[in-house]
This record gives C-alpha cells, structure tokens and sequence, in this order.
C-alpha cells in the first residue's frame, strides 16, 4: 500500500446526483445486499453522497477516476492516502489538520471536523489538487440539521466548545450548527415546546 495506491476498498454507488471528482471525499449512507443465486455469489455495495449535514456515515476517498451520478466505483479506508484540497488555499504544511466541509468534495484547511493530518507534499500539477494524509478514522457528525425553529434562546461560548438551546413548537426539531460534531445535552417540554440543548464537541463553525 502507498498513498497513490490504496488498497483497504468497498464497493460504492454514487447516489449524489452528481459526478465525484477523483480522491474526493465521500460519506456512506447505506449498504445494500444482493443476494446469492444458483449462478452468482452474493454482492453488497455502500451507497455513498457528498459529506455534509445530517449524514453521519463513514468516510472515505475514492480512487483516482470520476465516478459519474447513479454509477459504481471504489472507495478507500487507507489511512495513508491521496486526498484532493481546496486548490484556493495554501499547500498544507507537515501535521496541519484538516477536514471536509458541508457541499464539498475536497478537503479544508482548520475544518474542525473529521481528522486529516497533513504529511507536507501536496501535487499541484494534477487535477484535482491532491496532498498526501494520515487520516484518522472518524464519522461524519451527527448534527441535528432538521426543521425550522419557532424561536431560538441565546447562545454562548468559552474557549473552543460552545453550548445553546432551542425551543421548537410542535413535533419540530431544533437545528444545530451544520458541520460541527455536536452532542445533546439535555431536552426538555413544558407549554407545548421542545427545547433542546446541545453543544460542540468541537470549537467550529
């Protein structure tokens, strides 16, 4: 295994509805059986989207072809991989951390989110712009991204975390910062309003 050939693979389907770009990041949301028959072993395959809110999958990179919407191809868990980053920002420098970002196939500087560690040789002359990482291997957060808000309280911070809360009439839900990692901390109802109270596990946003 090098990091321009990664090895540890799944299957994958692209159900984005639209194409993923070579060493992008994706997230699975599914997996799917086929069934063994009297001429086929049976199959699986993860149905996968682009990382953003509300998905808390897996992570994974795909190889270094496109993988057109509704088509299959495979993904990567190697830890030491080719990932493609914002080709608008600064090469990473060696032991940065970076992550993806919601509505995003590359990867970002300081996203706060899931851990990609900057190894300090990145490839320009390619399509897309790629660096070389030592990922950790975390899932998607699972923000609470549903809904709209009757009314919403203050919030505050210290330090990198913050906490807030949100009441939310009727069976609604409350909506917490896209993209964070986030933990609920308390719910409670009085006067037919849902409040729920979470914070960050990590400063971002």
């Amino acid at each position: 295994m090098t990091a321009l050939a990664p090895k540890i693979s799944v299957v994958i389907q692209n159900d984005s509805g639209l194409t993923i770009p070579p060493r992008s990041i994706v997230v699975a949301v599914s997996v799917e059986t086929i069934q063994a028959t009297a001429n086929n072993e049976a199959t699986s395959f993860t149905h996968v989207d682009q990382y953003g809110c509300g998905k808390p999958g897996n992570i994974m990179v795909t190889g270094n072809i496109s993988i057109a919407s509704g088509a299959k191809g495979l993904a990567y868990f190697d830890q030491f991989i080719y990932v493609s980053v914002d080709p608008a920002i600064s090469d990473p420098a060696p032991g940065e951390e970076w992550g993806p970002s919601d509505g995003s196939w590359v990867l970002t500087r300081n996203s706060n989110t899931v851990g990609f560690f900057a190894q300090g040789h990145s490839q320009n002359g390619g399509v897309p712009k790629r660096s070389m990482f030592l990922r950790t291997f975390e899932r998607a957060p699972m923000s609470i991204c549903s809904s709209s808000s009757s009314s919403t309280s203050s919030s505050s911070s210290s330090g990198s975390n913050t906490s807030s809360s949100q009441s939310v009439s009727g069976s609604s839900s409350s909506t917490a910062p896209c993209g964070c990692i986030t933990v609920v901390t308390g719910v409670s109802c009085s006067g037919g309003s849902l409040t729920v109270t979470y914070g960050q596990a990590r400063g971002c946003c």
